[in-house]
C-alpha cells in the first residue's frame, strides 16, 4: 500500500525458526532476500509477474540472527527469547501498491 506517486513503505520482515535441542543459543547463518514488485492493480498469478529478480527489485538480505525455542517444551506454549525481526525501506514508489516476495 502506498499514498501516491514518490512515497516510501516501510514493513517487518523476520525469518521465524526454532530451536530444537535444549542447547544454549547459536548464531544462525541462514539468510533470505526480500524483493519489492510495483503494480497498479492486484492482477498477480502463479505466473506473472515472473518469479525473478526482474521484475522485482530486491530490498535487503535478512539473516536469522539466532533461534528461539516454545516455552513449555516441544509441545506447545509460546515462543521464548528473541525475536528476529528487521525494518525493510521500500521505495520511491510510485504505483498503487506492491507485492513482497
Amino acid at each position: 500500500h502506498s499514498d501516491g506517486p514518490g512515497n516510501r513503505d516501510a514493513r517487518s520482515a523476520g525469518p521465524s525458526r526454532r530451536r530444537r535441542s535444549p542447547s544454549p543459543p547459536r548464531p544462525c547463518k541462514e539468510t533470505f532476500n526480500v524483493f519489492y514488485h510495483e503494480a497498479d492493480a492486484d492482477t498477480a498469478t502463479a505466473l506473472t509477474p515472473p518469479w525473478m529478480e526482474n521484475p522485482y527489485v530486491k530490498v535487503d538480505t535478512v539473516a536469522a540472527e539466532h533461534l528461539s525455542r516454545r516455552a513449555g517444551g516441544a509441545g506447545g506454549g509460546r515462543p521464548s527469547g528473541r525475536v528476529n525481526r528487521k525494518t525493510l525501506r521500500l521505495g520511491p514508489l510510485s504505483r498503487a501498491g506492491f507485492y513482497l516476495a
